[in-house]
């Protein structure tokens, strides 16, 4: 079923009691891969965007049936919605982001990604060394999850070429950073 339009086909080509044999035993593997997406992979894109899961059969229009059952197969055949299909996209992402600089890694990927996905929200360029000086620096802070430190974005992006030294002075001394000794030794 290779798109929308083939499977909804699919599914008008069904008589009534197939479709909703077919519906039901899709979602039911539907169901099952999106809760083994939500024990590992909760913050992939995959499972957010069907977090509250698909449509039981009672609760559908007849009618609706072919597109409901179209959105199911779609997610079935995404790689996304595997935990197979996450793990390759995440080395993927691991290996490209690293490949730029940025010391990204299992361990601190879902972090990451929120600071990437942040910066990109504000519209801050990816393509730029002191994004990725940033984005890495942030890797490092203990506290990083609050929004402080992208309320003074512009004056990180600044001084990036000194997050190292300060993070690296800390580290010297203690195991952890937190964003307001960052801003401290930059004097803001």
């Amino acid at each position: 079923m290779a798109n929308d339009n083939t499977t909804v086909e699919y599914a008008q080509s069904l008589d009534g009691k197939t479709l909703r044999r077919v519906y039901s035993a899709q979602r039911s593997i539907a169901e099952k891969r999106l809760q083994r997406l939500g024990e590992r992979y909760s913050q992939s894109k995959a499972y957010q965007r069907h977090k509250d899961g698909f449509a039981k059969l009672k609760d559908i229009d007849p009618r609706d049936l072919p597109k409901a059952l179209s959105e199911v197969m779609k997610f079935l055949s995404a790689k996304s919605s595997s935990a197979s299909g996450q793990r390759d996209i995440r080395r993927r992402t691991i290996e490209t982001w690293q490949s730029q600089g940025l010391n990204l890694n299992q361990k601190n990927y879902d972090k990451a990604i929120d600071i990437l996905e942040e910066m990109r929200k504000r519209k801050i360029v990816y393509g730029s060394d002191k994004v990725i000086e940033v984005a890495d620096a942030m890797l490092e802070v203990d506290d990083v999850d609050g929004d402080e430190w992208l309320e003074h974005i512009e004056t990180l992006l600044e001084h990036s070429d000194e997050l190292d030294d300060i993070i690296d002075s800390y580290h010297d001394v203690t195991d952890s950073v937190s964003i307001d000794d960052i801003f401290r030794e930059l004097g803001e």
